[in-house]
């Protein structure tokens, strides 16, 4: 399902989603098939892109032959890997999914329905780790409960109203990290001002968003805890440092 270059298309194309992917070629296969199969019931109104952000492992290659869209993006950088899928996109509504997560069941439904409403701006999604029960159970603890707390979204997966995106700007470029927070406290501000709310996805049976336990094993309960927390409730000057950012751009296997 590549987004195509037609007129028709873009007009067709309900909702985008892009996966920003810097040397995730053990993962980005699995994540593409399964927002493929997600998306079959929509018939060519969801539009896969894949950012290359300058792989050195085939991230790109192997995202082609499964016959997506790929954009590649020199800079190293979260943000700027997301922007650059944005402004590839032809879709109403942008969905923003790590490459090392995949989708399950009928949440793209859930963000048509949302989106198509009139009345939410846009959202994220509880996250269940692909581990042990207590991977599951730290995220639910210590991830999923404080971001509802906070309503806000985790970075695996955040979709939005297309307009209202480019409306606020898109994705600070200054920061290496809590770039999605910074998007959905905007976000929410704009929504405000229309009557427009953030909508978060509660896991169930149904519909979900799984991603890799990869960090939750290399780095720990303590040091995950302690990074997600940081952001949440105290914003430093180091996310602007990628030096500062090992947590998030450490993506050995």
């Amino acid at each position: 399902m590549s987004a195509g270059n037609s007129a028709d298309r873009a007009e067709s194309t309900f909702i985008s989603v892009v996966i920003p992917a810097f040397n995730e070629a053990a993962f980005i296969e699995e994540t593409v098939k399964s927002v493929l199969a997600a998306a079959e019931r929509y018939r060519g109104r969801v539009e896969i892109i894949v950012v290359d952000n300058n792989s050195t492992d085939g991230t790109g290659e192997i995202a082609r032959e499964l016959g997506v869209t790929v954009v590649f993006e020199p800079r190293n950088q979260i943000a700027g890997a997301r922007n650059a899928g944005a402004r590839a996109a032809t879709g109403a509504c942008l969905v923003f999914l790590d490459a090392d997560t995949w989708i399950e069941g009928d949440i793209l439904d859930k963000v048509h329905r949302y989106i198509s409403s009139g009345k939410v701006i846009g959202g994220g999604a509880w996250v269940e780790p692909d581990s042990s029960w207590l991977g599951r159970l730290f995220f639910r603890l210590f991830v999923n409960y404080p971001l509802a707390l906070k309503n806000v979204t985790v970075g695996p997966f955040l979709y939005c109203d297309r307009a209202a995106f480019d409306k606020v700007g898109g994705f600070d470029e200054e920061l290496f990290a809590a770039e999605e927070f910074s998007l959905a406290k905007r976000l929410k501000i704009a929504g405000k001002r229309v009557g427009k709310c953030w909508k978060i996805i509660r896991y169930h049976r149904s519909h979900g968003i799984v991603t890799s336990d990869r960090k939750f094993e290399r780095f720990g309960c303590l040091e995950m805890a302690r990074s997600n927390a940081h952001l949440v409730w105290k914003p430093h000057e180091k996310i602007r440092q990628q030096s500062e950012c090992r947590f998030w751009y450490d993506v050995r296997k």
